[in-house]
């Protein structure tokens, strides 16, 4: 799953029937628990990346470093040496295999914040049913 579906799905489940505000109201818990289950999966693959993120980051600390075994500067071949804290940082921050997984994180991040979004308008959800309800009153007199 994800964020277009995500949004796809949402754009189904946020509609509220004009006619049957009493199914929308009963609806509620299971939209919840539907993308609480979300937010859940997403929560824990944000973890797994970010460990993910700080072995790779020590690997890599290695490599630039020159501390690595030799078998890995014979398949990959680094022919500088970095000193500086700057140097190797700037080097790390760079490196391809760092920005796809930080491409990942970034990108998790960004559903568990669509998601956030969607579970703080079920959570609101009662208030637009009652509004809704009132505004129908109102408008036929009652």
């Amino acid at each position: 799953m994800n964020l277009e579906n995500l949004q796809e799905m949402w754009k189904t489940d946020s509609r509220l029937d004009d006619d049957l505000h009493d199914n929308d109201s009963i609806a509620i818990p299971q939209l919840h628990m539907k993308y609480m289950e979300f937010h859940n999966t997403y929560s824990l693959m944000k973890r797994e990346r970010e460990l993910e993120m700080k072995r790779l980051v020590r690997d890599k600390w290695l490599y630039y470093k020159g501390k690595a075994p030799a078998s890995v500067y014979k398949e990959m071949p680094f022919d500088y040496k970095l000193t500086a804290k700057d140097e190797i940082s700037m080097f790390i921050e760079a490196d391809e295999e760092i920005q796809k997984i930080q491409y990942k994180i970034d990108y998790i991040e960004q559903v568990l914040f669509f998601l956030d979004g969607v579970l703080r308008m079920i959570n609101n959800r009662t208030y637009h049913i009652k509004n809704a309800i009132e505004w129908k009153r109102f408008q036929s007199g009652m």
